[in-house]
C-alpha cells in the first residue's frame, strides 16, 4: 500500500474445526455468500487460485452494488487475500473512498482440531477527506467482520467431514 494513514480493522475467532476444513470454505468463491457477510452472491469472472478474479454483488445502503476483487495471495490452509479493483453502487461507479481495499483472511492452527480465524480489513483513504468517511464506517465493517466469522464457524461444524 502506499504511504499515509491506513485504516485496519481486525476480528477473529477460534473455530474448532482442523484448518484444512475451514480452508475448503474460505477458498471457494462460491461459498463465500454462504458466510461472508458482504456478499449476496459471487460469480467468478476468471481463473482459479492466486489471480482468480470474481464479483461481489451485495445491497449498500439499499442499492445494488458490485466489487470486482482480485486474489492477491492463495496460500492453501493459511491464507487468503483479495484487493478491490472497481466498485460500482446502483450500475455507476461508486464514489471514491479508499484508494486501495484489502481484505486478508488468515488460518492459524491451534492443535489438530482447531483453528484461529483472523478476518482484517484494510483500507488505504483516497484523501485526507475520505479518510474521515472511512473511519466512520470502522464499528460497521468491525460488525460485519463479526457475523462472518459466526457464520463461518455454524457453517464448518455443521458440515460432515469429508
Amino acid at each position: 500500500m502506499e504511504e499515509g494513514a491506513v485504516i485496519e480493522i481486525s476480528r477473529e475467532r477460534k473455530i474448532p474445526a482442523p484448518a484444512a476444513r475451514v480452508w475448503g470454505v474460505v477458498a471457494e468463491a462460491e461459498r463465500l455468500s454462504d458466510w461472508y457477510a458482504r456478499a449476496a452472491r459471487v460469480e467468478v469472472l476468471e481463473g482459479a487460485g492466486l489471480g482468480r478474479r470474481q464479483r461481489l454483488s451485495s445491497q449498500w445502503r439499499g442499492q445494488d452494488s458490485e466489487v470486482d476483487q482480485v486474489i492477491t495471495a492463495f496460500e492453501p490452509e493459511r491464507r487468503l487475500e483479495w484487493r478491490h479493483e472497481a466498485e460500482r453502487l446502483g450500475g455507476q461507479p461508486a464514489p471514491r473512498f479508499a484508494s486501495e481495499t484489502i481484505l486478508r483472511i488468515e488460518l492459524k492452527p491451534q492443535g489438530s482440531n482447531a483453528t484461529l480465524v483472523v478476518l482484517e480489513s484494510r483500507q488505504q483513504p483516497a484523501d485526507p477527506d475520505k479518510e474521515a468517511a472511512l473511519r466512520g464506517n470502522s464499528e460497521y465493517l468491525g460488525k460485519i467482520l463479526e457475523t462472518s466469522l459466526e457464520r463461518l464457524e455454524k457453517l464448518v461444524t455443521s458440515e460432515p467431514e469429508s
